[in-house]
């Protein structure tokens, strides 16, 4: 399944970014950096990646969301990210991503980390 990717804004200073399907080498993982550049743009950089919806994730996804992470730390903003559990929970507390980003079980548990 291609990455499908969803925005909506959470609060007037919070942006969800939902995610769904593989987040892996390609262009759709791309687009997550666009994404990312065209909201630091908007001034918009306390933003949430939703990644309920994620079954899959490699090394380049792990990375897109570390770069994400250092755009947004850059203009003055933050990231985290929402993993219930299951494997990409599993990979983001292997790889440590989640010492540099915040990870929460919900979308309010990660609105309110920010």
């Amino acid at each position: 399944m291609l990455l499908e990717i969803a925005e909506r804004e959470m609060a007037p200073d919070i942006t969800v970014v939902e995610l769904a399907g593989t987040l892996e080498l390609g262009r759709e993982s791309q687009r997550i950096e666009t994404l990312v550049d065209d909201l630091v743009k908007r001034g918009s950089t306390r933003v949430i990646f939703d990644m309920k919806g994620v079954e899959h994730m490699d090394s380049t996804g792990l990375g897109m969301l570390a770069l994400a992470s250092g755009k947004l730390r850059e203009s003055g903003g933050s990231l985290a990210i929402v993993s219930p559990g299951g494997r990409v929970l599993e990979l983001l507390t292997l790889t440590q991503i989640n010492t540099i980003v915040k990870v929460c079980p919900t979308v309010e548990a990660a609105a309110a980390a920010l």
